[in-house]
């Protein structure tokens, strides 16, 4: 029997459609070959430590989530390292280094943190292509789509503004991560909006979203508006409210500590100045850029282009308002060039009119943007070579490990060191970050300076120690060299050594009283600070001052600069009953009383571990202060409580002989803890629910049916 028409359409739209999908395919992974051309697989599975940018500072994280807090049903944690401590994952984006860490139990970590790091990269242009096609654009659009997306990832004009590749080199891989996902949730929620479908699976993907990055999400939530601008209003805020709540409950657990740590963070915007307009407008993304608006004009009366217009104007406007939001403003520009980058795949609209052709479209267009990117890609190879060798790849790495056995051996205390991009030489200028890691020792610095609130202290005292300081709060001014200074700020601190570089450094150093050089490696000078002790626990030689203004980081910090009365243990008031505790009181940080206490000869022995510090002390009812920031997590036994000093360290008074800070998990954690197994268990248990109420309606229908 001979087909119909109708059946000869059906089968020639089946024929295309499974030519279409094998061509997407096959393209799809000509983009992972290109991207493989840069990323070279040898390095990615050599096992050394990441080196480059922040990436190198990363790695540390990874071994401490893997070998720490794992082990003791923790993500989120109190890391010792950097910053006199901080809480770990409090205030940064846990996935990426969960998946480090997890898939270190079956490979190398050094491997696995690679791979992740490299993650984001290699699923942006499928996160793109699955974008367009939720959006129900057809064929070629959502391939040209994500090759569109690769000229967005080989633009080298900044390292700093987030989803680019040489952005991920310089260690915004969480970024990177979260961007991808962020694409392709769009998507879906674009499509889930409209075909009322997805609720879980966007709510799962936004969770998995906000855990690798903020911004992504705060970007989202900025986007979601376009959806109720419909004639189904409602429906859609049902769905949105229902997706967003959802997705927040999955991420409770890390969520709600997230929001009640805010007060123990240091907020940190930045206002970028551009060297020039190449910068807004690289070579490599201008014929995007020009396909883009043709793309936006010409298929005006689509809503999707109504879409993309919307979440090009609303990155721009977040530009220039996000410094006045306590954000960097840079983020919102890069939104902005990759929306205005994907959007040229709509200048291709029309090409599915002509099937015969079509097929041919897609691999032109794509040969020609490979060819476009490549030829407008310098230094990228060589920025991955210089990554994913490692630090062991370096020729610098055998006197690296010189340093760090001299350090492993001399005095316990902290170690200090002058900021200088010297260090970059030993694959990255944040080497000493990672200290710990290398030589058991803590230092100050550290990547996370948000998380702590001990960062604007530290990078004054860096200031005071460097030629060139990096000063990155511009709320908190810095000063100038200052050695005297900078030697008491140091012992405030525990800190027993300094490394220096530059030479005027050296020399302040040479010329003060307080320094003494102990070995040199080539312009490396390591120097001992002689009256520093590296004891965390230290009692009081003076009377502790309540301070009694609500207020605190910005005094603290005047009365730590101006170094006045740095001596006296100026303590916190955080209720009216610390009052009755401290017999002198101010709401003035500066020319405070200074009373001897009384120490007889005393024993004070000390064990500190990584979420505890120990001590049996011989002075009863003494203020012994703890030279580790201060934390409401962090809970005593053998001391009534815990007080909070300046700068940022605390003090507690011992009522019985053995006394034991631990830091432990708050209520905001047990209540996200909490939320998130009910949500858990809510979705596990809902098909059951769903399966026996529709069970129960069929019964009588079928009862029916039999009579």
């Amino acid at each position: 029997m001979p087909s119909t028409p109708k059946q000869n359409t059906s089968i020639r739209s089946s024929v295309f459609s499974r030519l279409s999908l094998t061509i997407d395919f096959i393209l799809l992974l000509s983009q992972w070959a290109f991207l493989l051309l840069y990323f070279d697989h040898k390095l990615l599975f050599l096992k050394t430590i990441t080196a480059g940018g922040d990436t190198g500072s990363h790695y540390y994280t990874a071994v401490y989530l893997k070998e720490e807090l794992l082990p003791n049903f923790k993500i989120m944690g109190w890391l010792k390292a950097n910053y006199a401590g901080f809480p770990l994952f409090y205030h940064y984006f846990p996935l990426p280094f969960l998946i480090m860490a997890i898939l270190g139990y079956v490979i190398p970590l050094e491997i696995s943190f690679k791979i992740v790091t490299v993650l984001g990269t290699f699923l942006l242009p499928i996160s793109v292509y699955f974008m367009f096609r939720n959006m129900d654009y057809k064929f070629p659009v959502p391939i040209i789509g994500s090759f569109c997306s690769l000229a967005f990832l080989f633009n080298e004009k900044n390292s700093m503004w987030g989803g680019n590749i040489p952005s991920t080199l310089a260690g915004e891989f969480s970024f990177s991560l979260s961007f991808a996902i962020f694409v392709y949730v769009l998507g879906s929620l674009y499509r889930g909006i409209k075909e009322n479908k997805y609720v879980i699976l966007n709510a799962a993907l936004i969770a998995l979203m906000g855990l690798s990055h903020g911004y992504t999400l705060l970007m989202l939530v900025s986007i979601s508006p376009f959806f109720l601008v419909s004639r189904n209003i409602i429906a859609n805020f049902n769905y949105l409210f229902k997706v967003y709540l959802l997705g927040v409950l999955l991420m409770a657990f890390w969520f709600i500590p997230f929001l009640f740590n805010i007060p123990w963070v240091t907020p940190w915007r930045h206002k970028w100045f551009f060297a020039s307009l190449w910068e807004i407008f690289p070579p490599v993304m201008i014929p995007f850029y020009v396909l883009g608006a043709i793309g936006i004009r010409f298929n005006f009366k689509d809503q999707r282009s109504y879409f993309f217009l919307f979440c090009l104007i609303l990155t721009t406007v977040g530009y220039f308002f996000a410094y006045d939001l306590g954000l960097a403003d840079i983020r919102f520009l890069s939104f902005a060039q990759f929306f205005l980058t994907i959007s040229a795949a709509t200048a291709f609209v029309t090409l599915n009119r002509w099937q015969k052709l079509s097929f041919a479209f897609p691999v032109i267009i794509g040969v020609v943007a490979l060819y476009w990117i490549s030829h407008n890609t310098t230094y990228i190879k060589h920025w991955v070579k210089w990554n994913y060798s490692g630090f062991e790849g370096k020729q610098t790495w055998k006197q690296a490990q010189e340093i760090f056995s001299f350090l492993r051996s001399t005095a316990p205390g902290r170690v200090a060191y002058e900021n200088s991009s010297v260090y970059d030489r030993y694959g990255t200028m944040r080497i000493f970050e990672s200290l710990y890691m290398f030589t058991n020792r803590e230092t100050l610095e550290g990547l996370y300076m948000q998380s702590s609130i001990s960062a604007p202290f530290v990078f004054l005292i860096q200031a005071e120690i460097s030629k060139t300081p990096s000063a990155p709060f511009p709320d908190y001014p810095i000063t100038s060299i200052n050695i005297p200074m900078a030697a008491k700020h140091l012992e405030m601190f525990g800190v027993t050594q300094l490394i220096a570089v530059s030479n005027e450094i050296k020399n302040a150093l040479k010329n003060s009283d307080s320094f003494e050089l102990q070995r040199e490696f080539g312009d490396i000078a390591i120097y001992k600070l002689k009256n520093s002790k590296p004891h965390l626990v230290t009692p009081a030689d003076l009377e502790p001052v309540l301070y009694t203004k609500k207020t605190w980081k910005k005094e603290f910090y005047e009365w730590f600069k101006t170094g006045s009365s740095l001596e006296v243990p100026l303590v916190k008031m955080y209720d009216e009953s610390d009052k009755k505790k401290f017999q002198y009181k101010t709401d003035n940080v500066q020319n405070l009383p200074q009373v001897p206490l009384n120490k007889p000869n005393y024993i004070i022995k000390e064990t500190v571990g990584h979420e505890f510090i120990e001590f049996e002390t011989t002075l009863l009812n003494h203020p012994h202060i703890i030279k580790m920031s201060y934390h409401p997590n962090w809970k005593v036994e053998g001391a009534e409580k815990i007080y909070h000093i300046a700068p940022t360290l605390m003090l507690v008074y011992p009522t019985k002989e053995k006394v034991r800070l631990e830091f432990r998990k708050g209520y905001a954690n047990f209540i996200g803890e909490a939320i998130f197994v009910i949500t858990i268990i809510f979705l596990i248990l809902r098909p059951l629910y769903f399966r026996k109420n529709k069970s129960a309606n069929q019964e009588p229908q079928l009862r029916e049916a039999k009579k």
